[in-house]
């Protein structure tokens, strides 16, 4: 990851002189000064919002101590068979099953679990769900991947920003506040993340997790139930964040043009070649 969070950086920095040198060239000094107003902009939102806000706002926290679901054991068996350096693992207290990793340009990966997937499965079941996020954590350490979140995210800490200087929100109880800076700029951070993301990405991650733990079958199993789940109690991650749940964690409240899943048929049927299992 290092590598890839170097050219991260560097396109950072890119950016920060291209537009110091169209200000100049547009307006001179005042276009420099108004360049490097932008260019301190970009960086203060890259460096605060840059990366996923998601750990924080599910109130993730490291898994530290004694594990006694093996979870350790499991993350550093199948990070080591794909080459991946040794992920942080992070518990997030909810009821809801599920599971996301993240991959942090300046920091290691992070793959997190709530607390009902880890109570409520099996050893076996957590395996293949640990299995399938060192996967998906491996597809996104990679180059676009780390500029388009890094973009999308900062464009989501802008929009929090503003909406909290927002007038009416003065005089708003908590229940009532507006957002319109965050529903403006949620589909083009969207528009941003699904340029480097594709429904390939999971049907290969489902794959390849099948084959790491040498049972489709319980594969298909797990993403199908951990699908029902997600229906029957979903979860509300921050915009932009669907994408690094191993199922869509927004069930049926997320909305169609901003799906961040291929259907689970689709996914089962390219896993095992049937559907329904």
């Amino acid at each position: 990851m290092t590598a890839n969070s170097t050219k991260v950086w560097i396109f950072i920095l890119i950016s920060s002189l291209t537009l110091l040198v169209l200000g100049y060239e547009i307006a001179e000094r005042m276009g420099l000064f108004v360049g490097f107003l932008l260019a301190v902009a970009l960086n203060f939102f890259v460096f605060f919002y840059g990366e996923s806000q998601i750990l924080t706002s599910l109130h993730a926290k490291p898994l530290r101590g004694q594990d006694p679901w093996g979870i350790l054991e499991y993350v550093e068996k199948y990070a080591d068979h794909v080459g991946l350096p040794l992920p942080e693992i992070y518990l997030i207290p909810s009821e809801t099953e599920t599971a996301f990793c993240v991959s942090q340009s300046w920091r290691k990966g992070a793959i997190a679990l709530t607390s009902g997937l880890v109570k409520n499965f099996s050893k076996e079941d957590l395996e293949a769900v640990i299995a399938h996020q060192v996967c998906s954590l491996k597809k996104l350490d990679n180059f676009a991947v780390g500029i388009t979140s890094v973009l999308a995210n900062a464009l989501i800490g802008l929009g929090r920003l503003l909406d909290h200087f927002w007038p009416p929100n003065y005089f708003l109880l908590k229940e009532q506040k507006q957002k319109p800076f965050m529903k403006a700029f949620a589909p083009i951070g969207w528009s941003l993340v699904k340029i480097a993301t594709s429904h390939k990405r999971f049907y290969e991650n489902d794959l390849q997790a099948a084959e790491l733990i040498h049972d489709r079958f319980r594969m298909a199993e797990v993403l199908w139930r951990l699908e029902g789940l997600a229906q029957a109690q979903p979860l509300a991650p921050p915009p932009c964040s669907s994408h690094l749940f191993i199922v869509n964690p927004e069930g049926y409240r997320q909305k169609l043009l901003l799906k961040s899943h291929p259907s689970i048929e689709v996914r089962l049927q390219k896993l095992m070649g049937y559907y329904p299992i």
